[in-house]
């Protein structure tokens, strides 16, 4: 069975979902896609079993959340 869910994260502004999308694509693989509508950030995460779709979607959030601390130090 193939599990997937949609994250929407709204960044605040566009150019900051932007900024985090771009760090986010380089670790995606197949597990992963993302985009942006306006100051959201929009990830679709799939994997073979609710259980992979778990540690998917805990692997993103920790990339999430490097990505967004740079973001933060660049000054947005």
């Amino acid at each position: 069975m193939e599990a997937t869910c949609l994250l929407e994260l709204d960044m605040g502004s566009e150019e900051r979902a932007m900024n985090v999308n771009r760090s986010l694509e380089l670790d995606h693989g197949d597990h992963a896609k993302s985009w942006v509508e306006g100051p959201v950030l929009k990830v679709e995460c799939k994997a073979k079993g609710l259980m992979s779709l778990l540690h998917t979607v805990e692997d993103l959030m920790a990339c999430l959340r490097v990505a967004d601390e740079i973001t933060d130090l660049e000054g947005d």
